[in-house]
């Protein structure tokens, strides 16, 4: 991100497309799993990911699809060395291994603290005032 402030649709797209990929505690922990996998090259496919999470594969590769349909992983259809016959597999992978997750950590407790804090200082009217400007 370039550092200008993001418009109210630009805030909104933004928040529902990481809540939509990294909501469910189940999604963030198989993200994770395919990131530390990164480095052989294979990637995940639906049968490991049900296997390291005790999950049927078919949810499993519901999780891995909505990481890939945000842009998280990449998916690369393999057939299996030796294979000559079947369906090849689909195979995930991080999008960018070596690039960290690009979202901004930020330290607003103190700030909104302070400002709760300096609010209740305020009569009422005046905080209200503030409030609406």
């Amino acid at each position: 991100v370039d550092g200008a402030p993001l418009t109210a649709t630009e805030f909104s797209s933004a928040v529902t497309a990481i809540t939509g990929a990294f909501g469910d505690p189940t999604r963030r922990d198989i993200y994770l799993h395919v990131r530390e996998r990164a480095g052989d090259g294979i990637g995940v496919t639906a049968t490991d990911t049900a296997t390291a999470f005790d999950l049927h594969p078919n949810v499993a590769r519901h999780h891995l699809d909505k990481l890939a349909g945000g842009g998280y992983l990449e998916i690369a259809v393999e057939r299996p060395e030796g294979a000559s016959a079947g369906r090849p597999s689909k195979h995930y992978r991080m999008a960018d291994a070596g690039a960290p997750l690009e979202l901004p950590v930020r330290q607003d407790a103190v700030l909104v603290s302070l400002l709760g804090r300096a609010l209740a200082l305020l009569p009422a009217d005046k905080a209200e005032a503030m409030a609406e400007e």
